[in-house]
């Protein structure tokens, strides 16, 4: 099922692209309408799951713990994705977000993104108790095959040989060679980073103590085990991908504050609109910062430094201990 899932995204960003090529408005058309009919599918079986999830089970075995709330997701994420099909509606976001309401790259991008916001969203509807009950040990293995699939998304995103060719692909990503100057201030980023860190976790301690224990519970089954190496991996691996998919490829289409809001959803292990959520979302903005004043190869190094900082600093603690 989620071999068929990404393929299906995979064969949609290269039919995307391809019709970005042509120049006929009715293949523009054709790709908003194909969209449309996938959404429509969807946002039906979620009618189902809430309504008559018994009937369903008849015919569907169902192996999710609350059908009704995989069914609000899919009606809400279905209901978005065919909104944003309509030219009219993109004309309207384009007042808010740097979008090109032409563009089925950009209108792909919109769907998937309300499909990608509401997945993680569904993850923390139980609550942060439910979340630390189901959640396991980080496998390294899958998490960097998963930030590998995000850069594999970024580069299929902006048209890697079907648009673009070569140092074209890296330079809307921007990948760009940095200075010992932007090293430099990577230091001094990754400083501030790590003060807002502390400063929002004393915050949230001394508001919200009861949170903080579970997070930190769901911390230690993520983490657990975890030695330098793994947590160098795991920074790497969560710098470049990240970096690569929301400072390099979807910044430029959704802009700062659109993609800071969704690189804060998609970190569900903090709850959702808690003061870490705040921290994350600050975090974001402050990336993709660096990405307009520099570019993304910068913001990975500090996304790197930071994610390893906060590893070793874990590490610490668990050894002190």
């Amino acid at each position: 099922m989620e071999l068929a899932v990404l393929l299906l995204i995979v064969g949609l960003i290269l039919l995307a692209n391809k019709v970005r090529q042509q120049e006929a408005e009715t293949f523009h058309k054709l790709f908003d309408l194909l969209l449309i009919g996938l959404n429509a599918p969807l946002f039906f079986f979620g009618v189902l799951l809430v309504f008559q999830t018994n009937e369903l089970r008849k015919y569907v075995e169902l192996q999710m713990d609350s059908p009704t709330a995989v069914g609000i997701f899919l009606q809400a994420t279905a209901v978005w994705g065919v909104i944003v099909c309509f030219r009219s509606s993109r004309h309207s976001l384009e007042r808010l977000l740097p979008i090109d309401p032409h563009s089925p790259v950009h209108t792909l991008a919109l769907v998937l993104s309300g499909y990608f916001a509401g997945f993680f969203i569904l993850q923390v509807s139980g609550g942060l108790e439910s979340l630390a009950e189901d959640l396991g040990q980080v496998s390294m293995s899958a998490f960097l095959v998963q930030q590998f699939g995000f850069v594999a998304l970024a580069f299929l995103g902006v048209g890697a040989y079907t648009r673009r060719r070569g140092t074209a692909v890296f330079q809307r990503l921007g990948l760009e060679t940095i200075t010992m100057r932007q090293v430099m201030e990577s230091v001094g980023w990754i400083l501030l980073l790590l003060v807002l860190q502390i400063a929002g976790g004393a915050i949230w301690e001394a508001t919200r103590p009861d949170e903080v224990a579970l997070v930190e519970q769901i911390s230690q089954s993520l983490y657990q085990n975890f030695t330098f190496w793994h947590w160098l991996a795991f920074a790497i691996g969560a710098g470049v991908g990240e970096e690569i998919l929301f400072r390099g490829a979807l910044q430029p289409v959704f802009g700062i504050w659109f993609t800071s809001v969704l690189f804060a959803i998609v970190h569900v292990q903090y709850g959702f609109l808690t003061p870490a959520t705040i921290v994350l979302f600050l975090l974001a903005l402050i990336l993709g910062f660096i990405r307009q004043r520099h570019n993304t190869t910068t913001a990975v190094l500090v996304h790197v430094g930071y994610d390893l900082a906060l590893g070793l600093f874990t590490l610490l603690a668990s050894t002190a201990v």
